[in-house]
């Protein structure tokens, strides 16, 4: 910003800070370009977690920085309006992505500029031989670097007016101008549009029920369920689909309509197992419409174990009549209410399963219950005579399950691999 001022060029107006974290670069980018400019600035933070998309949006109102001037989205790196170019494009990039999702970004990032625009890029040192590399593969130009003991430091651009220059007899020597690039779009076929997001593509086993799931970079559980989902398979099963889906019928299917909410489904393992576990103990043929419920919402964190839990869900649903999960990104329960009962038309759910993601109680205020939360919670979600269930740690379950309120019956308790798994009926 202090070379622009010194060149006396006009400011940066469209800046994306790509996996902005706690939005501390947008934050600070917004800051300066506002004692320069007030006029026509847009800084889009962007981050996979939906909880950075909330305190960055926290901390920008404790800077002071007009919520005109910053946006704030849960979504993956580089994604954006169709036709959003930026002056300049700012991350700390996480270097545990997935190497084709960082080569993905050197090369989107440079075809997202708008002309005379950088990319500023911070990165763990032991990648900095990587990025050098990327950044010249895809035809932009390193126009400066910073290192220290840990991080590196990248700025380039597209020098547009260098490969002109070059003229067709360099052309063999220079590298290829980047074509332009499109942002990222999420939403339903997000695998099938960008498959560098793929890390594994395997087959798994769940109380006897095999699945076949791909999962992505970027997300936790990319190849094991876990503890807590197993813990809950096997109480599930245990409980049997009438009493976690009241109105099941061994021979008919669903009676009524009541849809479900998985909460934190990580990669979409446990919502697979349940539609194939409901399918199999209804006992009839894979693509009779009756043999899945109508209506299937997927919540978490993070957008992109989201997408890849919503593209294998897909891959079970693709026999039956059904639509496609829903997702909704939400930090818990509580956060999320709105937007899940919004997804439904505000109808309630007949079954909601949750894997909490608790946050550590030293970093929220002393009088925060993350526990009683998740119950209130439950009162505006679930329908009259539906079936809740959670799986936590061990302390954490009988801390939960002591705060039980009236009008909730437990159903059943089950230990598996370090976890608990409760069953409550409204």
């Amino acid at each position: 910003m202090d070379e622009d001022v010194a060149a006396e060029r006009p400011p940066p107006r469209y800046v994306l800070d790509a996996g902005c974290g706690a939005g501390i670069i947008g934050i600070c980018a917004a800051a300066a370009i506002l004692a320069i400019e007030t006029e026509q600035l847009l800084v889009r933070t962007q981050d996979r977690d939906e909880l950075a998309r909330r305190v960055t949006l926290f901390n920008a109102e404790k800077n002071h920085i007009p919520s005109a001037a910053l946006e704030s989205y849960t979504e993956p790196l580089l994604a954006g309006p169709e036709n959003a170019r930026w002056d300049l494009i700012l991350s700390n990039i996480p270097a545990k992505a997935g190497t084709p999702v960082l080569e993905d970004f050197i090369r989107r990032s440079a075809g997202l500029l708008k002309p005379g625009g950088r990319v500023i890029m911070v990165a763990v040192h032991t990648l900095a031989d990587f990025f050098r590399e990327q950044i010249k593969v895809a035809g932009a130009e390193l126009i400066r670097e910073e290192t220290s003991t840990e991080h590196s430091v990248f700025v380039y651009h597209v020098n547009a007016a260098a490969i002109a220059a070059n003229g067709q007899a360099a052309a063999a020597k220079a590298p290829a101008k980047p074509a332009a690039c499109a942002p990222l779009m999420a939403g339903v076929g997000f695998l099938e549009k960008y498959p560098f997001y793929i890390r594994n593509s395997a087959d798994y086993q769940i109380e006897e029920i095999p699945l076949h799931l791909k999962t992505v970079h970027g997300a936790s559980g990319f190849d094991d369920p876990g503890g807590a989902v197993l813990a809950v398979a096997k109480l599930i099963r245990r409980l049997g689909p009438e009493n976690i889906y009241p109105g099941t019928d061994p021979l008919k299917g669903m009676s009524h309509n009541w849809p479900l909410l998985i909460h934190e489904s990580g990669q979409g393992f446990f919502p697979c197992w349940l539609l194939e576990f409901l399918r199999r103990e209804n006992r009839l043929p894979p693509a009779a419409s009756l043999t899945l419920p109508p209506a299937m919402v997927l919540s978490g964190r993070n957008i992109l174990a989201l997408e890849a839990a919503r593209h294998n869900t897909a891959a079970v649903l693709k026999t039956s009549a059904q639509p496609e999960p829903a997702i909704v990104p939400a930090v818990d329960l509580r956060l999320g209410g709105g937007a899940l009962l919004e997804t439904t038309a505000g109808q309630k759910y007949g079954f909601i399963a949750v894997f909490p993601e608790l946050l550590p109680q030293s970093s929220l205020p002393k009088e925060a219950d993350q526990l009683a939360a998740l119950w209130q919670s439950l009162t505006s979600l679930l329908a009259p005579g539906g079936v809740f269930i959670a799986a936590f740690g061990s302390t954490d379950a009988e801390r939960f399950d002591r705060k039980k309120p009236a009008g909730f019956i437990r159903l059943g308790d089950i230990k598996r691999k370090g976890f608990r798994a409760l069953g409550y009926k409204c």
